[in-house]
């Protein structure tokens, strides 16, 4: 078990977590861009005598993995530093860049997806950076989530199985979960359907054409529809078009035209399934000659049991800190790199602070629900290790 000291070194310092979360908020570590950031990351560990390695599957996409303790047990807090752009900075209230703390709320790019988590667990290897742990306490923070994880959190998973990092018992992600227990998440269906017109000139629309974008976009209102299903901890898949593309010029009718789908799934749908379901639905409006299904990606729904000792342990250790009856996050939550914990059969949940607007303009992250967070981290080492 974790040997804790008494007295204020032990205690989580919301002023902390709030510095190192600006310095963080300051990197413009755009997805590709993570590695000045990196560079900062890996300082703050040196600085605080932690021992680190970098990783990277791709020069300048850092992932730093700090190590504190030894033992048999590994519990590992996994946080991303990559930030997608900025859309608009005209809607910002503050610079993107420059963080601004008002009240409870720390605005910034990133700073509630996810460098707020990422100044916790790195002010939890601060605390513990001279204790004596009965464990291992790994902290990953890593480039790419925002685009797949290909060099990110995958190629973490690549170095475990190959036995170059420590395979955790035990991950936590600190995404947003509004301080609840994220026990499982949707999982993920993309696809592209090509539709097969007959390309004409615009004056021969009617007789000797078959438009494209006409077929596409029959299709888009057979498809694009609440789904009538639920999974009490995952919530109910949702399916939305994203992106379409067709003709060539303005005065042919588009003999092709390519939509994208993004489907999220819950327990229980299969590729196959859902597939199956799309073609049915298309085929009360179409010809099933006039289209086809293409570049399909897919990953399953995933979950760690609510009855899994893990999820036990995470639940008690909320009571006890945070004396409340802890909640579980079931809604709209997309993926996140526990997916990949959890295909490799590790206890993995979501925890992590309160906020808005992630992605968007003003994004802020709640203070409060950071020192909340880093407190149950806390916890979470002293009784799992």
């Amino acid at each position: 078990m974790l040997v804790i000291c008494t007295g204020d070194r032990m205690r989580i310092n919301r002023n902390r977590i709030v510095e190192i979360a600006k310095e963080l908020i300051k990197y413009k570590s755009f997805t590709g861009e993570e590695r000045y950031v990196g560079e900062y990351v890996s300082n703050f560990f040196e600085n605080i005598g932690v021992e680190y390695k970098i990783f990277e599957k791709e020069k300048g996409r850092p992932n730093i993995i700090a190590s504190i303790g030894g033992g048999k047990k590994t519990i590992a807090f996994n946080g991303h530093f990559d930030v997608v752009p900025i859309s608009d900075e005209s809607l910002w209230e503050t610079d993107p860049f420059s963080p601004e703390l008002k009240g409870n709320k720390l605005f910034g790019r990133g700073s509630f997806d996810m460098k707020g988590s990422c100044a916790v667990a790195m002010h939890i290897a601060e605390l513990l950076s001279k204790e004596k742990i009965n464990g291992n306490l790994q902290i990953q923070l890593v480039s790419d989530e925002e685009k797949g994880a290909e060099f990110g959190t995958k190629y973490v998973i690549e170095l475990i199985k190959k036995g170059k990092v420590k395979k955790p018992d035990y991950v936590v992600i600190g995404e947003q979960s509004d301080l609840k227990i994220r026990n499982g998440e949707r999982g993920i269906l993309v696809f592209d359907i090509k539709f097969r017109g007959r390309a004409a000139h615009t004056s021969n629309a009617r007789h000797d054409a078959v438009n494209a974008i006409v077929l596409a976009s029959k299709a888009v209102l057979a498809i694009d529809k609440k789904i009538d299903k639920f999974h009490p901890e995952i919530g109910s898949p949702v399916i939305s078009v994203n992106m379409i593309s067709g003709g060539k010029i303005h005065n042919q009718v588009p003999g092709e035209c390519v939509i994208t789908v993004d489907r999220r799934t819950i327990p229980g749908e299969t590729k196959e399934i859902v597939l199956k379901e799309i073609k049915e639905q298309m085929n009360k409006v179409l010809d099933k000659k006039n289209y086809e299904i293409m570049n399909i990606f897919y990953e399953p729904a995933n979950i760690t049991p609510r009855d899994s000792p893990f999820i036990k342990t995470v639940s008690q250790t909320i009571r006890d800190v945070l004396k409340i009856e802890p909640e579980f996050y079931v809604g709209r939550g997309g993926v996140t790199d526990a997916r990949f914990y959890r295909y490799m059969g590790i206890p993995t949940i979501i925890y992590g602070p309160m906020g808005k607007h992630a992605h968007g303009p003003n994004e802020y992250v709640d203070i409060t629900s950071l020192e909340k967070q880093g407190k149950v981290y806390l916890g979470l080492i002293k009784n799992l290790l």
